[in-house]
């Protein structure tokens, strides 16, 4: 799995812990958790595949800026539309947020990679 990749899988990582810690508390807490979540795992799921698609720095960043609205638009919409607990919500979304300092690791069993 790539580094774009290993992002995503350690952000829904971080997304599943912290919707199982609310849920302990409430249901709705788990909600908003996984509203959070979401508003951040898919915008960077769908990054990750166009990165492995392309090198165009142009379409990338292109692409970086539509990452950026989609995540803002989901988080709109699971505070205006759904309605969102708060705390949940924004101690997820920042929590998710971790997920980017994911090591980058080796691409194959034979690269050496970055150490």
């Amino acid at each position: 799995m790539g580094h774009p990749g290993r992002i995503v899988w350690m952000q829904t990582t971080l997304g599943g812990l912290c919707i199982l810690v609310f849920w302990l508390i409430s249901p709705l807490q788990a909600r908003s958790a996984l509203m959070a979540a979401a508003s951040t795992v898919l915008p960077g799921l769908y990054y990750a595949w166009v990165q492995q698609r392309t090198f165009n720095a142009t379409r990338l960043l292109m692409h970086g800026v539509l990452r950026m609205l989609l995540t803002a638009t989901l988080i709109g919409v699971s505070i205006a539309a759904v309605g969102i607990e708060p705390v949940s919500f924004f101690a997820t979304f920042a929590i998710v947020q971790l997920g980017y300092f994911a090591k980058p690791g080796p691409k194959s069993a034979g690269d050496e990679g970055n150490k």
